[in-house]
């Protein structure tokens, strides 16, 4: 058993912005199957690009989709794309390869660029959340839980290890709840970062 003055409720709450980043973002594999998605519509020169660009474009709205959950209007602007990226590769369309191949290469960067744009967002979200938990003292984290988690939290500062899980995700909770809402974080950039 660690000794009382050992012990800090920082402990449990240092994962928040881990916590909040792991939530929040796709797993890994997605970024890796974009990377690859990428590297070989790179690879395989201008003349596939119309083809390629539609895989592009599905898999970024896919991503977005999954990031974004509640706003799906990016869902319809990457599908009309998709369409007309489909549609200007027909004979009918009266449109030259090259310039199918400017738009598709428009289409992908601009996809691209926003599942980027959007990453980094939540990155440096999960940062700072992190930077205000850090912040914290144990007694203002004691004034964030319920009156039991409270107790259990005093009980574990004193040795008790029979709730540490259920209290470390307690403590991460509340204070993920309290640095969202806390001035540091500013209201524009959660509403353009979180869903809803």
């Amino acid at each position: 058993m660690q000794q009382r003055g050992v012990r800090s409720l920082q402990m449990l709450a240092g994962n928040v912005g881990a916590g909040f980043r792991r939530r929040a973002l796709l797993p890994a594999v997605f970024y890796l199957v974009m990377a690859v998605l990428v590297l070989i519509t790179a690879w395989a020169g201008r003349a596939l690009w119309p083809q390629l660009a539609p895989l592009v474009l599905l898999l970024c709205a896919a991503m977005m989709g999954r990031m974004r959950s509640v706003r799906r209007r990016w869902l319809g602007v990457y599908l009309s794309v998709v369409v007309l990226l489909l549609l200007l590769q027909l004979p009918w369309s009266g449109l030259q390869p090259a310039g199918v191949q400017r738009v598709a290469l428009v289409a992908m960067a601009l996809a691209l660029a926003q599942v980027l744009i959007y990453t980094v967002r939540l990155l440096r979200l999960a940062q700072t959340l992190q930077l205000q938990a850090d912040d914290l003292e144990d007694a203002a984290i004691l004034a964030l839980l319920p009156p039991q988690a409270a107790e259990d939290a005093r009980q574990w500062l004193a040795g008790d290890e029979r709730k540490t899980a259920e209290l470390s995700e307690v403590v991460s909770l509340s204070v993920l709840y309290a640095t969202l809402q806390s001035p540091g974080v500013q209201r524009r950039r959660l509403r353009r970062v979180l869903p809803g």
